[in-house]
């Protein structure tokens, strides 16, 4: 099998420089990519692009032959698309990292340029193995793109899974309730393949049934994920919840005075819950949000939780700081604090997994000149302990702020026995951008992997009450002063992802490393030893 070829981009007689404008225009396609890919994500919202927005990017995977003019071509069109998709970052460091504008745009251009080299690496691997086995390892580009993902999800600084490819699906809740057997990585492959289809049949020479094999496949794929939708939906909204929780958002700023930080925090909060019916409340939610006052240390406002929680049968879970001196060293905490319905407490959850350059400053000697976002202490310290904490004889986790990108740490608290989700997080760093939706949608995938329910308190938005589909049954605006009230029910039960992981994900990556080992070693009978001339 081969693909169909043009001429030569310049012959005997063509000028050397009308060649070069050509080579140009033709690396424009990954860039032309990386622009279609940027609205398929909220909050545009247009996820429809995804299933063409890299289209232009496998043609050219399929058509220069080179892996590093293909690595080099895809990693531009990268950056373009991180640099869509992530605006809001520059903003953010030099509002709340004290940097300079042009330090933050530097650090911005250098975050994109690392996160693009994954996804540019997957097309260069495909490149290669067609060139050493032939060009139906085009198809290859689906499982490098899921294997380049899950990289990007652990490298570096503990990864940066944020806006998978499969994210851009996220209003199309029929077709992501596959999530409960293969997480994101399911729904990344299958649009990866697609577009990988669309090229092969457009490229690849007769018999015209087996050019268009692939994007069968993809097609019959599509239908049997929405037949599977269907009927989790009908099941999982069919689920009565029998609970009712307030989540209050406060909207605190951080800019804010003290003085008024720490009286929006007790007073103002007190003000919230002092509004909601009597009785009619199970459970209290206060967001993560700036922390004037120290649960730890403060004894009037450690009693006035106490009160607060008294009046709810479930208690309440608030965030605030840990602190703890080992040896002299001073270790913070960002803490979920269970306040049972005693107003005891009944268990703190320290997060796990910090914010690179929001809570903590990795590599100091290199980055030397920024500073930690949050302004409540210099660095936080990781917590070490995936814990649940029994409210009302019912098992319960808290995943905080960023936490909630990760699907394999919200699956440990399932497989403990997690019975509620409570994601804490405070996304006023972000103002009016893209950033809180494209947080929030990320969250709901949480809440079909595991079919649990997903209450979602933001100091300023979007507070969300999601059910075990990835519905959103209520939720609150941004950046305003908001009670949410939605129902809840503690769900037991284990789907295929929490029992077993990124199965999907992980034998992506055995494709590929075996695509690649077989094509290390072995190579296409008739194939020259290096890559065609362009």
């Amino acid at each position: 099998m081969s693909f169909r070829r043009k001429a030569p981009l310049a012959g005997p007689g063509q000028q050397i420089p009308r060649r070069k404008a050509r080579q140009l225009a033709f690396f424009f396609l990954p860039v032309l990519a990386g622009i279609l890919t940027i609205p398929s994500f909220p909050n545009a919202g247009r996820g429809y692009f995804a299933w063409v927005a890299l289209t232009p990017l496998a043609f050219f995977v399929a058509r220069e032959c080179k892996p590093g003019r293909v690595f080099s071509g895809a990693w531009f069109g990268g950056i373009v698309q991180f640099l869509g998709i992530l605006y809001w970052i520059p903003g953010t460091l030099v509002q709340y990292g004290s940097l300079p504008v042009s330090a933050a745009w530097v650090l911005f251009l250098l975050m994109a340029a690392v996160l693009a080299c994954f996804q540019a690496s997957a097309c260069a691997v495909t490149r290669f193995c067609m060139n050493r086995r032939g060009e139906a390892y085009l198809l290859l580009f689906a499982p490098a793109w899921v294997s380049a993902e899950y990289l990007r999800s652990a490298f570096p600084f503990g990864g940066f899974p944020w806006m998978l490819l499969g994210y851009s699906q996220t209003d199309s809740l029929r077709l992501i309730q596959v999530a409960d057997i293969t997480g994101v990585g399911g729904i990344s492959l299958l649009i990866a393949w697609i577009n990988a289809a669309l090229v092969w049949a457009f490229l690849e020479r007769k018999p015209r049934l087996l050019s268009l094999a692939p994007l069968a496949a993809g097609l019959a794929a599509i239908a049997v994920f929405a037949s599977y939708g269907t009927a989790a939906l009908r099941r999982w909204d069919a689920i009565q919840p029998d609970r009712r929780a307030a989540l209050l958002q406060g909207n605190l700023s951080i800019d804010e005075p003290d003085s008024s930080l720490r009286w929006k925090y007790l007073e103002g909060y007190q003000q919230m819950a002092d509004q909601l019916a009597p009785g009619e409340m199970d459970l209290l939610l206060l967001p993560e949000s700036p922390s004037p006052i120290l649960y730890q240390y403060d004894r009037d406002y450690r009693e006035a939780l106490s009160r607060l929680a008294r009046r709810f049968s479930l208690g309440m879970v608030v965030n605030n700081i840990f602190f703890r001196d080992i040896d002299g060293s001073s270790q913070y905490f960002n803490s979920a604090f269970f306040l049972d319905s005693n107003g005891l407490l009944a268990g703190r959850y320290d997060k796990v997994h910090l914010v690179p350059f929001g809570e903590y400053i990795p590599l100091q000697t290199l980055f030397f000149f920024s500073q930690t976002i949050t302004r409540d202490v210099g660095s936080f310290h990781p917590g070490s302990d995936s814990l649940v904490v029994p409210l009302g004889g019912h098992l319960t986790n808290a995943i905080i702020c960023f936490e909630a990108v990760f699907p394999d740490l919200s699956r440990e608290f399932v497989l403990r026995g997690s019975q509620l989700v409570i994601n804490l997080t405070n996304d006023g760093w972000y103002g009016d951008s893209a950033a809180p939706y494209q947080h929030l949608a990320m969250a709901r995938w949480r809440a079909i992997e595991s079919r649990r329910f997903l209450l979602r308190a933001a100091n300023s938005g979007i507070s969300a009450v999601v059910t075990p589909s990835g519905r959103i049954q209520a939720q609150t605006g941004l950046l305003r002063r908001e009670t949410l009230v939605g129902r809840f029910a503690f769900l037991s039960g284990m789907t295929f992802y929490a029992r077993h992981g990124d199965a999907c994900r992980n034998a992506c990556v055995i494709i590929l490393c075996l695509a690649l080992l077989w094509s290390l070693v072995t190579r296409q009978q008739g194939r020259p030893a290096g890559p065609p001339a362009p």
